[in-house]
């Protein structure tokens, strides 16, 4: 809607035209379009000044123009000048005092990144808008997510309604897996992978809770002694995306000799000691087995009360090696605060 506002002038009959303002200034919206009237002789023609800074002149009539005003708030100088039909000299120029008001939402970030699937949370100035909506009317709570250019209309405390514009990119999402909660490794130098090294796309910065930082996803740990408990964190950063995990590596310290578990097993499907059977099992119905590689890399878990006996191979199904591998029992009792640990070693 237009706001309109008449430029008044007083003229008097001297060689020069003399101009002068009856009104003191008005207030506008910024953004909008407003239309000025100058009230004149009958015949004359007029100049106008539109500073630069404040609008633009986008329409010109005989006796009137339309100001687009900017998003710059401020007061502005409106100027007129007129030239009667005789041809006699131009008048002074007459200047109106224009008012630009209105509070637009401030982004806290110029742009924003989907990370991944996530959505993401807009957040703004705490302005006390009267109201404030986006225009998209899928959008809950500020939260975005999918990738675009969206608009959030403001009500202001002068009643101005403006509109602001946030862009949402989509940016990849880097992936770390450390391997679990908690894993053993009994060899005193071993290599500590993020995830596979293919994963994340190039670029991939890794910061290692050793200090180390770069783009190599993994670490060689080479000072580590074998009785100690220690916890292994990495981040892995990529554009505004991260992600994150932990690992505990447990100390390596075999199970308790009266549990009878057994550290060999030969599954070559000859029917003799084809699975890895551990006994002791039946009487703790919540327990749970983990194998690991030399690299603490998980091979195998259990289902609760470990009814179906490893049999050598891993995760995918493929068989393992013949080398010694590194077990976690969780016996879940209710009692037991730690697992039992050791090793167990597939012979072929």
């Amino acid at each position: 809607m237009y706001a309109t506002k008449r430029i008044l002038l007083l003229l008097t009959f001297l060689s020069a035209f003399s101009v002068s303002l009856f009104s003191q200034g008005h207030t506008v919206c910024a953004g909008i379009k407003s239309v000025y009237k100058a009230d004149g002789l009958t015949g004359s023609t007029f100049e106008y000044e539109v500073p630069a800074a404040g609008g633009r002149l986008i329409e010109k009539y005989a006796d009137s123009i339309i100001v687009q005003w900017g998003q710059n708030k401020g007061t502005y100088k409106l100027g007129v000048r007129e030239t009667s039909q005789y041809g006699f000299c131009p008048g002074d120029w007459a200047y109106l005092d224009v008012v630009v008001v209105g509070e637009k939402v401030q982004f806290l970030q110029p742009q924003y990144s989907l990370c991944g699937n996530e959505g993401v949370t807009i957040e703004y100035n705490d302005y006390d808008f009267k109201k404030a909506s986006w225009v998209d009317p899928t959008i809950q709570n500020n939260r975005i997510t999918k990738p675009g250019t969206y608009e959030l209309q403001t009500t202001d405390r002068n009643g101005c309604l403006l509109s602001s514009f946030i862009k949402v990119v989509q940016s990849p999402q880097p992936k770390v897996q450390l391997g679990g909660v908690d894993t053993v490794i009994c060899t005193p130098e071993f290599r500590l992978y993020a995830l596979n090294p293919n994963t994340n796309p190039q670029g991939t910065n890794f910061t290692w809770s050793n200090g180390e930082s770069g783009t190599s996803p993994f670490i060689d740990i080479s000072d580590r002694k074998t009785s100690d408990e220690v916890k292994y964190w990495v981040r892995a950063d990529l554009g505004d995306c991260f992600a994150s995990d932990t690992i505990v590596v447990l100390a390596c310290k075999e199970a308790p000799v009266a549990y009878d578990i057994p550290n060999t097993f030969t599954p070559n499907a000859d029917g003799d000691n084809d699975v890895w059977e551990i006994k002791v099992l039946r009487d703790y119905p919540n327990s749970t087995v983990e194998v690991f590689d030399r690299w603490g890399r998980k091979v195998f878990t259990s289902a609760k009360g470990y009814p179906q006996p490893w049999d050598g191979r891993d995760t995918k199904g493929h068989y393992l090696p013949m080398e010694t591998y590194y077990y976690i029992i969780h016996l879940n009792d209710g009692k037991s605060t730690k697992p039992l640990l050791g090793t167990i070693t597939i012979i072929r």
